[in-house]
């Protein structure tokens, strides 16, 4: 049954709410609260910060496509034209909420646009991590815009605070995976694949990645699927119901909302 583009669709999660989804788990809030990030994630270790923020440039504005998708009044939540500054001290809030809950050897992939990567690399420097290195996903067909140069890529910083453990001998700087093909779920869906092979590179098996700006779950359903445990937060109720739903149709078993009193 298709849904209309104007029509919100139900869901059952509300802001505060903390889910587990198999080995792991999501939390419905601002990933920059840090009274809210600290009891979800209580004395985990992070291994691997794995995330796709808001590009601070209205980016959904100019999505074409998908206004004529099922979740066409959705919005991003900070999806915004911002200003260099203001980006900075956004970027700097959310890596610091989760700075001391990272292992000794950690690392860090985050992908951005171009305009913004400045700022966002001054964030990442303010918030006291090393940034190492701009990788660059290429898609195989080009994104429709309003540039004179079609965008067919977009950036990743990679780097950790402290210390990191990179587990491949040797990578390439330039990663070639096909976008999506359909994208009706949220407006930047990255593909399980591309996210896959970042998590093999800095993560072993067991161990935890946290995404702060879940979106539809890609990197969840990553994580499943190369046996690491994901700890997801993000702000939109709609887009915690997507992530239930996506986990829960991969593998057959049913998100449990925690109680309460057990969210601290």
């Amino acid at each position: 049954m298709k849904t209309s583009p104007t029509k919100k669709q139900s869901v059952s999660v509300k802001s505060g709410d903390i889910f587990v989804l198999g080995s792991h788990k999501l939390l419905c809030g601002d990933c920059t609260n840090a009274d809210l990030v600290e009891p979800f994630i209580e004395k985990t270790k992070i291994d691997l910060i794995l995330t796709d923020p808001p590009y601070g440039v209205s980016y959904v504005e100019g999505k074409q496509g998908f206004s004529e998708s099922k979740n066409a009044h959705r919005t991003i939540v900070n999806d915004h034209a911002q200003g260099e500054e203001e980006y900075r001290i956004f970027t700097r809030a959310w890596l610091e909420a989760v700075k001391q809950h990272l292992s000794p050897k950690n690392g860090y992939y985050i992908f951005n646009a171009d305009k913004m990567v400045f700022a966002l690399r001054e964030g990442i420097i303010d918030a006291g991590y090393r940034f190492s290195q701009l990788l660059i996903w290429a898609k195989t067909s080009a994104v429709v815009g309003r540039m004179d140069y079609l965008p067919q890529h977009e950036l990743i910083a990679y780097g950790w605070f402290g210390k990191h453990a990179f587990r491949k001998a040797k990578d390439k700087s330039v990663l070639i995976h096909p976008r999506p093909q359909n994208s009706t779920l949220h407006p930047t869906m990255k593909p399980v694949g591309l996210l896959r092979r970042l998590i093999l590179n800095s993560s072993a098996i067991g161990q935890v990645v946290y995404d702060p700006f879940g979106g539809s779950g890609s990197t969840l359903l990553a994580c499943e699927q190369t046996k690491r445990r994901c700890l997801m937060v993000e702000t939109d109720e709609h887009y915690c119901q997507v992530i239930i739903d996506r986990f829960e149709k991969l593998t057959g078993e049913k998100a449990k909302k925690l109680p309460m009193k057990n969210h601290a």
